[in-house]
């Protein structure tokens, strides 16, 4: 059953919000949030970031949810590398990183001089989000960005089990980060190698897999992280795996299954 409360609360505070605009990265939560929106005819637009930090894959899938539902929304291309806090891949990227893509947003959606309530710019934070290592958390909080769910106390579970109740297509949806995410601390990829790591996780999707990252460690060698509920699908294809990413360039890639395949390279650095 619905969580009537809790969907309540949301499409409330939802409403209250003056001419609100949603980061849209086309993952499940800010999915699920213009879902939500556009179910209670809340008028807003979403904006959805491109650049070589996001697979191309995912904007497409992105966009083409939005135009499928109508939704206005507007598509900004940015490049994380040419900031050189980014470019340095330490451990604050993500604050760097969010601080640039939402001051952008601001800037895009600033009106009347300044004059005047200004639109309401909303991600797709979740409670549980709160409780993990969050550093771009920081930038939202600078910036004045909404997070919705976790106003509401919406946990990630929360969202995928609405999701499912209100009728919101693939609500099991994988978590696709950037692909900054892919290498290690202080490892300063370019645009060539997050190109590379980008193609061999559509390669290795060609395999059944969903849940799973390529790793690029400090020492220039690979992991490949499967979650730990498709082992079945490495056993199966697991000579075409390998041969798939020996094609791409990575040949000294160990394969680790793992139940959460998220803060890989938070928990190597603590």
């Amino acid at each position: 059953m619905v969580n009537t409360a809790k969907l309540q609360a949301l499409e409330s505070k939802l409403k209250g919000f003056f001419s609100p605009v949603l980061a849209f990265s086309g993952g499940v939560d800010s999915r699920f949030l213009a879902h939500v929106m556009h179910r209670a005819n809340i008028e807003f637009m979403a904006v959805h970031i491109t650049g070589e930090h996001v697979p191309r894959a995912e904007s497409a899938k992105a966009l083409k949810w939005l135009q499928t539902h109508h939704i206005p929304y507007r598509a900004l291309r940015l490049s994380p590398l040419s900031v050189p806090e980014i470019a340095a891949n330490d451990k604050a990227r993500c604050y760097h990183c969010k601080r640039l893509l939402f001051a952008t947003i601001q800037e895009m959606v600033e009106c009347n001089d300044g004059k005047g309530p200004q639109p309401t710019i909303l991600d797709g934070t979740n409670a549980s989000d709160l409780c993990e290592y969050r550093p771009g958390l920081k930038a939202l909080k600078e910036l004045g960005i909404v997070s919705p769910l976790a106003l509401c106390s919406i946990t990630k579970e929360d969202v995928r089990e609405l999701a499912i109740e209100t009728g919101m297509e693939h609500a099991d949806q994988p978590a696709t980060p950037c692909l900054l995410t892919r290498f290690s601390y202080g490892t300063a990829p370019d645009e060539q190698m997050l190109q590379q790591v980008e193609d061999c996780e559509n390669a290795l999707k060609r395999y059944g897999l969903q849940n799973f990252r390529v790793r690029i460690l400090d020492d220039g060698s690979q992991v490949l992280q499967i979650s730990s509920a498709e082992k079945g699908m490495l056993h199966k294809h697991h000579v075409a795996i390998e041969d798939t990413l020996r094609r791409v360039g990575f040949e000294a890639v160990q394969i680790h299954c793992t139940e959460k395949v998220s803060g890989f390279h938070d928990k190597r650095s603590e």
